[in-house]
């Protein structure tokens, strides 16, 4: 499940699709699953960025006060 991936892995198989789907050894069956997963992926480090964004920002307005 997608959720249950570190943002590392997340990022190195979105790397991987957009690899395939570059270099034109993408067949064009597989395309619209590859894109769709690319999407999924997107969608989730956004989230996972904005998360982390608004966590740092909280904590580093407690240390000054």
């Amino acid at each position: 499940m997608i959720e249950e991936m570190t943002y590392s892995q997340m990022l190195t198989e979105l790397q991987k699709i957009v690899d395939s789907v570059s270099r034109d050894n993408c067949l064009v069956d597989e395309l619209e699953e590859k894109v769709q997963r690319a999407g999924e992926l997107i969608k989730t480090l956004r989230k996972r960025l904005k998360k982390t964004e608004k966590s740092v920002s909280e904590m580093l307005t407690e240390i000054d006060g």
